[in-house]
């Protein structure tokens, strides 16, 4: 009888690690320039992701009239944009490179200017004379 559960645990256990479980991806991408950014760098990276999310793209996901992002109706919304700070610490340089509003590809000036506008008041301290690429948003693996 321990074999026979044995047997039945071990098969329910491969059926549950075999079925992919959809999760939100993470928010900024970095495809940076640069080998990596310093210890310093990517917290105050981090920093500004996180206060982002929160307050700059709450506020993007309501102008659009997105409630939340889910794979019935909107699985997307991100904008990949090119950022270039100079040696004061401000971005001087964003340049819309794509972005998606729910799965489809969107470069509507309105759309474009939400995210370049939430970009523009930032200083950084650390961040300093550099250029990279990141994902602003979020997709769903549906």
């Amino acid at each position: 009888m321990k074999f026979f559960w044995i047997l039945i645990f071990n098969i329910f256990f491969s059926l549950i690690s075999h079925h992919k479980l959809n999760a939100q991806t993470d928010t900024l991408y970095l495809y940076q320039v640069y080998q990596s950014f310093s210890n310093e760098e990517k917290a105050e990276w981090t920093s500004f992701e996180n206060n982002w999310n929160y307050f700059e793209y709450s506020n993007i996901k309501t102008v659009l009239k997105i409630k939340n992002l889910n794979c019935k109706n909107c699985e997307s919304l991100y904008a990949d944009i090119f950022i270039e700070i100079n040696h004061d610490g401000n971005i001087t340089i964003i340049k819309f490179l794509k972005g998606k509003k729910c799965a489809i590809s969107n470069e509507e000036e309105a759309f474009i200017a939400l995210f370049e506008n939430s970009l523009k008041k930032q200083k950084f301290n650390s961040l300093k004379n550099k250029q990279f690429i990141a994902r602003f948003g979020h997709i769903l693996k549906c």
